[in-house]
């Protein structure tokens, strides 16, 4: 099975306990701002490249929120991903108005803390977190869909 690996950076917008999500056309889910680290760059700045892309924006990243680690199949190859949350501030955003994507694959939405569920946020481990967040938990988060079978016999 060919196997492949992403490094993804997530940023969260909040208004008014409602979270920015982003979800691409034709699709079902949906998921938080941000996308692919490159090779050599920090998180924060990948942060930073992918909301300007995406949204046409210059924002601020904030506190370092947690790691989802995620994992899933399609068309026989076998993914996993590490996404890094951040919280973001931009202060050219202005949260009343339409929010238009730079990417025409793109769209996004305001989602109240409860349609977390409703919206099929991915990974699927953001919802719990997000609800939690949304509620005053500003510990941060650590969650895996990944189960890791350890052979004992191989232990030192």
């Amino acid at each position: 099975m060919q196997k492949t690996f992403h490094h993804l950076v997530r940023g969260i917008f909040l208004k008014d306990n409602k979270v920015l999500l982003a979800q691409a056309k034709g699709f079902t889910n949906s998921f938080l701002p941000g996308g692919h680290v490159e090779f050599g760059e920090s998180a924060r700045d990948a942060l930073i490249r992918e909301i300007k892309e995406e949204l046409g924006i210059y924002c601020t990243v904030g506190n370092f929120l947690g790691v989802v680690e995620h994992k899933w199949e399609k068309k026989g190859i076998l993914h996993c991903e590490i996404n890094q949350v951040f919280e973001v501030k931009c202060n050219e955003f202005h949260y009343n108005s339409n929010l238009e994507s730079n990417e025409s694959n793109l769209e996004f939405l305001w989602c109240d803390g409860a349609d977390l569920e409703e919206m099929n946020l991915q990974p699927y481990p953001f919802r719990e977190l997000m609800y939690n967040y949304l509620n005053g938990n500003k510990d941060v988060w650590w969650e895996s869909t990944l189960n890791i079978e350890i052979d004992d016999s191989n232990r030192n």
